[in-house]
């Protein structure tokens, strides 16, 4: 029986979407630029043909897909924070002067799209560029604690993501983290103006 929810035959046009995207960001891009002069014939032809060659391209449709979400959910808690700045009483001009101005939100949402667009990429194409098999793992843990590291700290497995989650949660990247973030409070604290 057919539903509103159901959004099977949405899949079948799941490749329209990513496409449809480049498209309108290029496109948006030469405008906003004005990089090959006012034409928009020209500006839409040259979108249309940069979104189409993505047709050949499987892993960046990957890609794509796998990004446009956490930028549409990012895009909602901003636009849920503004309204929450607007129902505590701040003035919209002086959203739009921090929003517009280049500072510490623009780096944060900066980092956080690269982040992402990282992720996506290690989602996408990790296990390929694993130089390891499954069968390689088992050797990579005889090895890792025949020369003294314990299997249970060696990064070297057969999966992409169980090497990325062990990488980031290992004792040494943990604790680089924490020097990093105590080096950089002690160089503002110590760079700051006295009051």
């Amino acid at each position: 029986m057919a539903t509103f929810l159901d959004i099977g035959l949405a899949q079948h046009f799941s490749v329209i979407f990513p496409v449809l995207l480049v498209f309108v960001i290029i496109f948006a891009l030469l405008e906003k630029s004005k990089a090959l002069g006012d034409n928009k014939g020209l500006h839409s032809l040259i979108a249309l043909c940069i979104a189409i060659m993505l047709l050949f391209v499987p892993g960046v449709i990957q890609v794509i897909g796998y990004m446009a979400p956490w930028f549409v959910l990012i895009f909602l808690l901003v636009f849920f924070f503004f309204l929450l700045l607007l129902a505590f009483g701040t003035p919209w001009d002086k959203i739009v002067g921090v929003a517009g101005s280049w500072g510490t939100p623009h780096w944060f949402l900066l980092v956080i799209g690269l982040i992402i667009f990282v992720g996506a990429l290690g989602h996408v194409y990790g296990q390929a560029m694993l130089p390891y098999s499954n069968e390689g793992a088992e050797s990579a843990a005889t090895n890792a604690t025949e020369s003294g590291v314990p299997a249970e700290t060696s990064t070297d497995t057969g999966d992409f993501n169980s090497n990325v989650g062990r990488v980031i949660f290992h004792p040494k990247t943990l604790g680089m983290v924490l020097l990093l973030m105590i080096g950089s409070l002690a160089i503002k604290l110590l760079a700051s103006a006295p009051k």
